[in-house]
């Protein structure tokens, strides 16, 4: 009988620490937008799963023109990166300025002469896709993998949930939500994008989102930090992004991935717990196991977009094929 208490008592005191461990510190609690278990308990690639090939082979319709766009910033010291993070060192190793100084004296095969070099970057130092196992809360990641799965060191890595689980996905249709266009061509620094701003600016392009798809939203921030360098000072707070009621209609339209043109795609800082960093994070990636896209170029497809009216094309995306790791940087390509 006293072992009976004790173990109620015990039970009273942990289900509510359980609970609060896993509790969303945004809006929408786990179990009201979940896809977990929907693909499977042993599933790791999440909203990828609906891309499946029928969709790519539609997406590959929408090529038109032969017209490519690359969607990414250059790969250097010069672009806006989470702070905190390191920016992009590029290196040479062997460079020709070395022969012709009589650095390296004998070429290292024959005849021949050759240039090598190193690039030193966090993973997500530019435009890049998180993996689902780069943010969560409680001690879940999505699917109910344990954040004991991702381990430090050289050797270290996610076990569960790494990029490489999408190495062969995110392509498929891509489309454009010009935020920027339809709000006039200029956003308050902070501005929140809600879920109104989003469905009507679908609406004024004539766009309907299917699922699979991979959303791109438009905001003006990165070209802001190119081109304001005034802007710099305040540039990643406050910060214009989405809100929590955006969260509700990437469930709804059972996209694959959001990206967008600033550095966090939400709303920095946030309308929900201020204090805590990126809470959507959690919705998106942990529960809804959607895939977030970050520091995006759109100035050019956004203009094609513009002129002709088709703000849907085909977008190779996929990451590099990096085990455990939990982003990548990507060269996004669409084509129209």
């Amino acid at each position: 009988m006293k072992n009976r208490v004790l173990f109620l008592a015990a039970t009273f005191i942990l289900i509510p620490i359980l609970i609060n461990a896993q509790q969303s510190p945004a809006q929408y609690s786990h179990s009201e937008i979940s896809n977990w278990g929907k693909w499977g308990k042993e599933d790791q690639k999440g909203a990828a799963n609906y891309i499946t090939p029928e969709v790519i082979i539609e997406a590959a319709q929408l090529i038109k023109k032969g017209k490519t766009f690359s969607l990414a910033i250059p790969i250097d010291k010069l672009g806006p990166v989470w702070p905190g993070r390191l920016v992009p060192h590029h290196t040479m190793d062997i460079a020709g300025a070395d022969y012709a100084t009589g650095i390296n004296t004998e070429p290292i095969l024959g005849k021949m002469k050759f240039a090598d070099d190193y690039i030193y970057m966090a993973l997500q130092g530019s435009t890049q896709w998180d993996a689902l196992s780069h943010g969560w809360y409680g001690d879940q990641l999505y699917n109910g993998y344990s954040e004991k799965s991702i381990v430090s060191g050289a050797l270290g890595g996610a076990a569960k949930l790494g990029i490489e689980n999408v190495k062969e996905s995110l392509i498929g249709r891509g489309v454009l939500i010009d935020i920027l266009k339809y709000k006039g061509g200029t956003l308050s620094p902070g501005y929140g994008i809600t879920r109104a701003d989003v469905e009507g600016a679908l609406e004024q392009q004539g766009t309907v989102v299917k699922k699979g798809d991979i959303i791109i939203l438009r905001t003006g921030v990165v070209p802001m930090w190119y081109n304001d360098l005034s802007s710099r000072s305040n540039y990643f707070n406050p910060q214009t992004g989405i809100v929590k009621d955006v969260v509700s209609w990437i469930k709804e339209k059972e996209i694959s991935a959001i990206a967008a043109d600033n550095i966090g795609v939400e709303r920095t800082p946030n309308e929900i717990e201020p204090k805590t960093v990126s809470p959507l994070h959690g919705n998106i990636l942990r529960d809804l196991g959607v895939y977030i896209g970050e520091i995006w170029w759109l100035e050019e497809l956004a203009e094609d977009c513009a002129k002709d009216g088709v703000y849907e094309f085909f977008l190779a995306s996929q990451p590099l094929n990096i085990p455990g790791a939990v982003g990548s940087p990507i060269n996004p390509i669409a084509i129209k």
